[in-house]
């Protein structure tokens, strides 16, 4: 059933959906999301006294905070459909929970907020939840500030609870040597590192790839001698190809385009 409404609600609502929008796209993956990242960082240290701040935000339980009604509204301002909205509303409200430990099971409670993980919709759900906030993709300090406010307010309308202690900030690439001003939200001031895991690629401040390089050795290495001691017990050929491509070689090769 949510293959069919999925179906229906993506040529509603992709018109609406934010461009730089790279999680769940159908044929989009890690690889475009970095490429776009670096291309636009090169792209703007080519010019003079340029600096590249890159943020990264990270929610607290984000498909736990989605707001039925908020969400809604968003879906009838894009003219979806009266009953799938409905449907939408009803599939989100309503729905029984409880917790089980061995023989003792609570009592259920209703659950009107947030979407269901592991499921086919939620994350297009949440892709369109976020889509009416739009990025800025050059600007001055000033308007830099301003932006985050507004990020951050438009985050409390919607119920999305920003996690500080995990935002980051990568100051990329300047050439300048001043440091950067401090930025603060909710009273907290975001720190600012030297490299980020972003999707799974460890990203630095001087746009090399040693700290990545190093991180996928480490990773590879610990597998390799798994694969090894696979090998000392005798597995056949085909088990041990299955095991490197499968935990080696997705490790070694991944968001590698050639």
């Amino acid at each position: 059933m949510e293959w069919l409404v999925l179906s229906h609600l993506g040529p509603l609502v992709s018109p609406f959906q934010d461009p730089l929008q790279f999680a769940y796209q159908l044929k989009v993956g890690v690889d475009e999301a970095v490429i776009y990242l670096l291309q636009r960082a090169y792209s703007s240290l080519d010019r003079q006294n340029t600096t590249v701040r890159v943020m990264f935000f990270d929610f607290s339980s984000a498909f736990n905070t989605i707001q039925p009604r908020l969400l809604r509204a968003k879906l009838e301002n894009r003219q979806v459909d009266a009953p799938l909205v409905s449907w939408i509303e009803d599939y989100l409200t309503g729905r029984p929970q409880f917790v089980r430990l061995r023989s003792c099971v609570s009592d259920p409670r209703m659950s009107n907020t947030g979407a269901p993980q592991g499921t086919v919709l939620s994350p297009f759900l949440f892709t369109t939840y976020t889509a009416d906030f739009q990025s800025i993709h050059n600007g001055q300090e000033e308007e830099y500030r301003d932006f985050v406010e507004s990020f951050v307010r438009w985050c409390r309308e919607n119920h999305l609870q920003l996690n500080v202690t995990k935002t980051k900030m990568v100051v990329d690439f300047s050439k300048s040597k001043s440091p950067p001003f401090p930025l603060c939200i909710s009273g907290k001031d975001v720190e600012i590192v030297p490299s980020y895991r972003f999707l799974g690629v460890q990203l630095d401040n001087k746009l090399e790839w040693s700290t990545n390089t190093d991180a996928v050795y480490k990773k590879a290495m610990s597998r390799l001698y798994f694969l090894r001691r696979l090998r000392s017990f005798s597995v056949c050929s085909r088990m041990l190809h299955m095991f490197y491509q499968s935990v080696m070689a997705s490790t070694i090769f991944f968001a590698v385009v050639c």
